[in-house]
C-alpha cells in the first residue's frame, strides 16, 4: 500500500508541474519537438513511436505518438530566387500513467514554409496549435484520510471532488524555426548542419480539474534549442561507414526551470541492409529557489540501433529502438529501463523537390550518399535499388 501511495504522490507532483513528455529519439525530428520540422526531410512521412517508461515499477507510464505531414510546392526555383515549399502536419499523442490518469494531445501544424536561400542555405518556419484532453478516474484515488493504521479497511474520503472528471483545452500555440546549411556541391565532404529553436505554450493552457486559474496549474512555457551535424566519410579512408551524426537538444521549461540536455553520436554502416548505431546521454540541471548554484544530475545513457530498408519502388521504412539505462538517483535496479521503439514510413516523390535536409532532390549527393545510405549502390544494382 505504501509503495502504491508513494508512486501515486510522485505522479501527482509531476502532473502538477506540468512537464511535457520527453522522447529519447529526438534525432528523428518530430513535429512535437519543433513545428518547423514538418516536411523537413521528405514529401510525405508517417512516424509512430511508443515509449514504455520505467518498466520496473508497478504503475505504467506509456506514451504513444503518431504523426504525418504532406508537402506542396508554391514557388518554383527561378534565377531571381529559390523554391518555397508549404508543409502541413498533424500528430496525436496518448499518454497514460497507470489506469488513473489519461492524457491525449492533438497537434495541428497548419503551415510550415521552407525557403531556399543562397549559398546552400535554407530557413524553415512553422506554427502549431495543440489541443489537450485529460481525464482522471477519481474512484481509483486513495487520499490520506482514507488510510487506516489498524486494519485494511478503507473509509470514505472527505475531499471535495471537482464537478468535472475531464479537463480540456483547445488553444496552445507554438512556434519554431530552423536554419540549415549544406556544404558546397564541389566539395567531397557532403556535410549538412542545422540549428533550430521552438517556443511551446505561447498561451499556457490550464491543467486543473478544479478549474483553478492560478499560474501553478498551467503548463509552463517550454523553450527547445536543438541542432544536428551530419558528416560523410571519405571513401579513400574507409568503406565501413556512410555517415556520422551528432545531435543535441536543450530543453528549458518553467520559471524555476528544470533544464535537460541530450547529446548523441551515431554512425551509419555501409552494407546492403543499412544499419545505424549510436549512443545518447541525458543530463538534467535545476536552479532551486533561494539558491544561486545549479544542481546537476546524470539521468540516463541511451544506446540505439536503427535499420533502413525499401518496401516498394517509392517507399522506404526506418525502424529504430532505444534503451534508456537509468543512472540517476532512481537507480536502474528499481526502474529497470525505458524502452522506445519508432517506425518511420517515407514516400519519395518521383519529381525533384526542394528539401531542406537534403538540398535539391534527385541531384544532391547528400540525398543518395548521406541520408539514404545508398552510396551509388542503387544505381549500380537496379534490382536492389531500394536497399538504401
Amino acid at each position: 500500500m505504501k509503495k502504491i501511495l508513494l508512486i501515486l504522490f510522485l505522479f501527482i507532483s509531476l502532473f502538477i508541474k506540468g512537464q511535457d513528455i520527453s522522447f529519447s529519439q529526438f534525432d528523428l525530428n518530430m513535429l512535437y519537438m519543433n513545428p518547423a520540422l514538418a516536411g523537413y526531410e521528405q514529401d510525405f512521412r508517417i512516424l509512430t513511436t511508443r515509449r514504455n517508461q520505467w518498466v520496473g515499477l508497478t504503475e505504467k507510464f506509456n506514451s504513444n505518438l503518431i504523426e504525418l505531414n504532406i508537402t506542396s510546392n508554391i514557388k518554383k526555383r527561378r534565377i531571381s530566387g529559390g523554391e518555397i515549399n508549404w508543409t502541413g502536419g498533424i500528430y496525436f499523442i496518448e499518454d497514460r500513467a497507470n489506469t488513473v490518469f489519461k492524457s491525449y494531445q492533438i497537434g495541428l501544424v497548419p503551415w510550415t514554409f521552407h525557403f531556399q536561400l543562397p549559398k546552400n542555405m535554407y530557413i524553415s518556419m512553422g506554427l502549431q496549435n495543440t489541443m489537450h484532453f485529460n481525464t482522471l478516474d477519481w474512484n481509483k484515488l486513495i487520499f490520506s484520510d482514507q488510510i487506516n493504521d489498524y486494519n485494511n479497511t478503507v473509509t470514505a474520503s472527505s475531499v471535495a471532488l471537482p464537478a468535472f472528471y475531464s479537463q480540456n483545452s483547445f488553444l496552445d500555440p507554438s512556434f519554431g524555426f530552423i536554419l540549415t546549411k549544406h556544404s558546397d556541391q564541389n566539395k567531397k565532404s557532403n556535410n549538412t548542419s542545422f540549428i533550430g529553436f521552438a517556443w511551446h505554450h505561447l498561451y499556457p493552457p490550464m491543467q486543473s480539474f478544479y478549474n483553478d486559474q492560478g499560474e501553478a496549474t498551467k503548463i509552463p512555457q517550454k523553450f527547445t534549442f536543438h541542432g544536428q551535424y551530419i558528416g560523410s566519410f571519405n571513401a579513400v579512408v574507409t568503406e565501413s561507414f556512410n555517415f556520422w551524426k551528432v545531435s543535441y537538444k536543450h530543453t528549458l521549461q518553467g520559471s524555476n526551470s528544470v533544464q535537460k540536455d541530450d547529446i548523441g553520436l551515431s554512425l551509419s554502416f555501409a552494407n546492403n541492409i543499412q544499419l545505424e548505431g549510436g549512443v545518447f546521454y541525458r543530463i538534467s540541471r535545476q536552479i532551486k529557489e533561494g539558491e544561486n548554484k545549479v544542481s546537476l544530475m546524470s539521468e540516463s545513457i541511451i544506446p540505439l540501433i536503427r535499420i533502413r530498408m525499401g518496401i516498394g519502388n517509392n517507399m522506404g521504412m526506418e525502424l529504430s529502438y532505444s534503451y534508456d539505462y537509468n543512472i540517476s538517483s532512481l537507480n536502474n535496479t528499481n526502474t529497470i529501463a525505458t524502452n522506445e521503439i519508432s517506425l518511420n514510413l517515407y514516400y519519395f516523390s518521383s519529381k525533384p523537390t526542394m528539401c531542406p535536409a537534403q538540398g535539391k532532390w534527385g541531384s544532391n549527393r547528400k540525398w543518395q550518399n548521406v541520408m539514404l545510405n545508398r552510396k551509388g549502390y542503387g544505381m549500380k544494382h537496379k534490382k536492389n535499388r531500394w536497399n538504401w
